[in-house]
């Protein structure tokens, strides 16, 4: 979110009221409940969408996309399995390492553009638990792993 607010586009999140202010902190344009309000009654015409939940909110996703739009998955690898795709682009995103990337991150956050978010240090022993993610548990921010000092 912090990036796409920072190439200048406008961002619209979904979350529970527990996680408002996380969202607002994150200077969301728009915060839909998705307890109470179903996004797709409410956003249309958009050019990107980022899931990270993936099953049917994946598949709600599509409805709201622009022709030409693009959908975009981080935890199903074939995010145009069971939706029709024939005027949008579907796409399963992992993260790689690139070191110009990150060492244009790590600029934009020197700059004060994006601020890290961590959840959680954990020392070098427990890297296991760090790969297993909080045991699914959500999660504001990310797994640290401490290696000395």
């Amino acid at each position: 979110m912090q990036l796409a607010k920072w190439a200048g586009a406008h961002v619209i999140g979904t979350t529970s009221t527990r996680n408002l202010d996380f969202l607002r902190n994150l200077r969301v344009d728009d915060i839909i409940d998705y307890k109470t309000t179903r996004f797709e009654d409410f956003v249309h015409n958009v050019d990107v969408v980022f899931d990270a939940v993936g099953g049917e909110t994946l598949k709600r996703s599509r409805n709201v996309l622009r022709i030409g739009g693009t959908l975009i998955s981080i935890v199903e690898d074939e995010p145009s399995k069971g939706i029709s795709t024939h005027d949008i682009q579907a796409m399963f995103f992992i993260v790689e390492s690139n070191r110009t990337q990150l060492e244009r991150i790590g600029s934009l956050i020197d700059a004060g553009h994006i601020i890290p978010i961590v959840d959680t240090v954990l020392p070098l022993s427990k890297a296991r638990q760090a790969f297993e993610g909080g045991n699914g548990s959500h999660m504001h921010g990310k797994i640290v792993l401490k290696v000395a000092e």
